[in-house]
């Protein structure tokens, strides 16, 4: 039987999957990101296999004056700007960047603004999306994703040899009948079908750039929220 110590040094020299929403390479902190003036774009469009990356980090506040503005907190707790430069200047997300929910960012950079620290600014919509699930929440449901599977055993008790059942949900989960086991795997449910997106990419070497789907009555605010944010600049005389 392995010690806690053991387990301990054991997952610190396992290898993270790239997939693995808590691999510091695929899905780097602020600082773990390059810089914007290093990034290629012909490299975003290139045939040929490369690497792909994504940023994650905790909502803390937004503002809006001019375009939607964004407090985040990485990974390490470090906090920075996130701007929408995006057409609408962040009205599709309006209604989305709630506090605590988690951003998610394709291909960030760091960008130097004029008068702030250095942050993410935003230009494509379709390399953005804000899940309504806490970052602490997520990194945990794609580590015990990793470090379990999902095998044909209980989420709830771990069992292997009683009768489950497959959830239809996330089309990967299993239950069994004890009391107590279906509710929590429930509870976890919407965030291991989200972060499935994550962990099907290739983020090593495909030759695709990726894409966030958009979904008018989903991920993506519907219309009114999109003429939402110039209806309030607007009011305010912008």
């Amino acid at each position: 039987m392995s010690t806690p110590l053991e387990k301990e040094n054991h997952s610190a020299t396992t290898p993270l999957a790239p997939s693995d929403l808590n691999n510091p390479l695929t899905f780097p902190t602020f600082w773990g990101l390059p810089p914007e003036y290093e990034s290629n774009d012909i490299d975003l469009y290139s045939t040929k296999p490369r690497k792909h990356w994504c940023f994650l980090g905790k909502i803390v506040s937004s503002s809006v004056l001019v375009r939607l503005a964004l407090e985040v907190e990485d990974k390490e707790g470090h906090r920075l700007l996130v701007a929408f430069h995006t057409d609408d200047r962040g009205a599709a997300f309006l209604d989305q960047c709630k506090e605590g929910h988690t951003i998610a960012v394709l291909y960030a950079t760091q960008h130097t603004f004029a008068f702030s620290p250095p942050g993410l600014r935003l230009e494509q919509d379709a390399h953005v999306k804000v899940f309504p699930y806490s970052l602490d929440d997520m990194l945990e449901a794609s580590r015990e994703l990793f470090e379990k599977g999902m095998g044909k055993r209980c989420e709830g008790c771990d069992k292997t040899e009683t009768p489950l059942r497959k959830c239809s949900a996330c089309n990967g989960a299993w239950y069994c009948s004890r009391t107590g086991c279906w509710p929590a795997h429930k509870r976890r449910c919407p965030v291991l079908k989200e972060i499935q997106w994550f962990t099907r990419k290739n983020w090593e070497n495909s030759v695709h750039q990726y894409f966030f789907p958009r979904h008018l009555g989903g991920w993506h605010a519907h219309q009114h929220s999109r003429n939402a944010l110039p209806s309030m600049l607007q009011a305010c005389g912008f």
